[in-house]
């Protein structure tokens, strides 16, 4: 039974125009940022810096930048577009009374559950590694011979395992489970968005912003450590215990709900 419903859910999911559209945007907007880094890498280290109007103070070892430069554009769109679109794809189980229909072909909602999860999570994976593979085709064929030979299997499975680590984010299919609609989850993810990237929550408490994923686990996505953090192990047990607390929290809300509907009215 587990099997097919996970099934159900991966066909499901894979096959919405939606996903499909969403799909091909992020790949678009990847590769378009992934082009852009490229120009200007060449342009820094081939003595052109002045083309690209960067400072020269600013480059880093040929093996950071291109560590950076296969990290960047897909971490972008796994951290930035990849829980937006996780939001609007799980939004649809709602929709046309799905999520009702769901519990009468599986009547275990712990199945159903594990199953949602699961499958996001493939999806989020498969995405994920879909975009870091082409970027670093793109960087392999475009990037300047001296840093071409750093794209070594190492450097990549380092960089797409700690990618991965991201795509165990369970927020959007939180979000969806308590409002049931895509909209409100959007707002609440765009919110965290640019509390992440404006440093509003930075200024108002460090230690809260720390505690974002996109801050916290920065460190931890870069291999190297960020300020005010002291270890790249912060942010991998941030990673890790925010996806547990999160599924505890996805499991009691279901309990919850099907615990209400299954009780017999007393006569």
């Amino acid at each position: 039974m587990l099997s097919q419903v996970i099934k159900g859910y991966l066909y499901k999911y894979s096959h919405l125009t939606l996903f499909k559209m969403g799909f091909f945007i992020l790949v678009v907007v990847s590769l378009f940022f992934t082009y852009q880094n490229i120009q200007v890498i060449n342009a820094l280290h081939t003595g052109a810096a002045n083309s690209v109007n960067i400072d020269q103070n600013v480059i880093e070892t040929p093996y950071r930048t291109v560590r950076d430069a296969i990290l960047s554009s897909p971490y972008q769109a796994t951290v930035l577009f990849l829980p937006i679109l996780s939001a609007l794809i799980l939004a649809t189980d709602y929709q046309f009374g799905e999520d009702e229909f769901s519990s009468l072909i599986c009547a275990n909602w712990k199945i159903r559950l594990f199953s949602q999860i699961f499958s996001i999570i493939v999806i989020s994976i498969m995405t994920t590694f879909t975009l870091f593979l082409l970027n670093a085709l793109l960087l392999k064929f475009m990037l300047v011979s001296k840093l071409q030979s750093i794209l070594s299997i190492g450097l990549m499975l380092d960089v797409i395992t700690r990618l991965g680590a991201f795509t165990l984010n369970l927020l959007s299919l939180l979000l969806v489970k308590i409002t049931k609609r895509s909209i409100p989850s959007l707002i609440v993810i765009v919110l965290l968005l640019v509390f992440s990237l404006s440093g509003i929550l930075k200024a108002i408490s460090p230690i809260l912003d720390n505690l974002l994923p996109l801050i916290g686990a920065k460190s931890f996505a870069f291999g190297r450590v960020e300020a005010g953090q002291t270890t790249q192990l912060y942010g991998a047990i941030l990673l890790l215990f925010e996806t547990f607390l999160t599924t505890i929290c996805l499991f009691y809300l279901e309990k919850i709900k099907w615990g209400k509907k299954n009780e017999k009215p007393i006569a």
